[in-house]
């Protein structure tokens, strides 16, 4: 199969990134009952979803929004797949359906991605997220850390003696 232009919401993900790529699993889309590819096509099962999912497992903290400035952190956990519409996500808890969350997911020690959404079940294998929209964003106090540390590297006292 050729690399898929992988869309979530208004943000394009594109295969072909190294990093995207070695976090990706099996590029095939999942079946409904979680087998993928092309087993799951010869077994018979039809693709009853609108928009295929692909494996991506990422660590994110999931918050709970509560009107438009109050959040409270309610836990962390893995992303399992995503679609372009929705997330499966494991973690301990259970919401209920409706719940408005924002999941921050790290893509790297520097870039995160801010997903706000809906809960729209709790099953065995899984939450299910409803992406409403999603961004991009730095991790400012680690870049912040980063630069610091470029900074200190790069100032070298003069040693006069030298001179």
């Amino acid at each position: 199969m050729a690399n898929p232009l992988i869309t979530i919401s208004n943000v394009v993900l594109l295969p072909d990134w190294p990093y995207f790529s070695s976090r990706m699993g099996n590029m095939e889309p999942e079946s409904v009952d979680g087998s993928s590819g092309p087993a799951a096509a010869r077994a018979g099962r039809a693709e009853r979803r609108a928009n295929p999912r692909y494996e991506l497992t990422a660590e994110f903290d999931l918050f709970q929004l509560r009107g438009a400035k109050h959040r409270t952190w309610l836990g962390s956990g893995k992303t399992r797949n995503w679609s372009r519409s929705s997330i499966l996500i494991s973690w301990d808890k259970s919401l209920a359906a409706g719940t408005s969350v924002e999941l921050v997911v790290r893509w790297s020690a520097t870039v995160e991605m801010v997903v706000i959404g809906r809960i729209l079940s709790n099953e065995a294998r899984g939450t299910i997220v409803r992406i409403l929209r999603g961004r991009f964003r730095v991790n400012r106090a680690y870049a912040e850390k980063v630069r610091g540390m470029q900074n200190t590297a790069l100032s070298i006292p003069p040693h006069e003696h030298l001179c």
